[in-house]
């Protein structure tokens, strides 16, 4: 740590405490993005990063980060296809092929046709922005596409009510 100067590390430190500095700094918008996602959320850990945010900022100020190891990436084994003429013609006109149990799609400019999307009927309550309970219910229908995980379906219907309800109380989810 032979870069490290307690001079800047105090005086950044003094200014977050007492609000001065005028652009927020990056961790700043790291805490201010896990409280975001943690407002909707019972148990409170949105309320308690707010209420220890100084602290929450001197510790992760503190953290070296270029010192931590960063995971390797492995890339699994490719597969080579080979397409014939005709092929690709059908490719092209189709927009899709299946080739060796493999699917092969083409687009252009396009948004993905309705065989590959999912449409799932989202029901829930939005939450009350003063008291924090029930608020009013609503419906909506989220159109995904099909390859996505069961976890990756549930961040999106959650990010996708979010944008249009605001904070979420209750969040149920069906396929269509």
């Amino acid at each position: 740590m032979s870069n490290f100067d307690i001079y800047k590390w105090n005086r950044e430190r003094h200014l977050i405490e007492a609000r001065l500095n005028e652009e927020k700094s990056k961790h700043d918008l790291y805490l201010d993005m896990f409280i975001q996602e943690l407002e909707g959320f019972d148990g409170g850990a949105a309320d308690y990063l707010k209420s220890h945010r100084n602290l929450m900022i001197r510790n992760m100020m503190s953290i070296d980060f270029n010192s931590l190891s960063k995971p390797s990436l492995e890339e699994g084994e490719g597969t080579t296809l080979n397409l014939s003429q005709d092929d690709m013609d059908k490719l092209h006109k189709d927009g899709k092929l299946e080739l060796d149990g493999h699917k092969i799609l083409y687009k252009v400019n396009e948004e993905i046709s309705d065989y590959e999307m999912v449409v799932y009927k989202v029901e829930g309550i939005t939450a009350d922005t003063d008291e924090g309970g029930p608020d009013e219910p609503f419906e909506m229908e989220v159109k995904l596409e099909a390859s996505l995980s069961a976890d990756e379906v549930k961040d999106a219907i959650r990010d996708a009510a979010r944008k249009e309800q605001g904070k979420l109380y209750k969040l149920d989810y069906k396929k269509a």
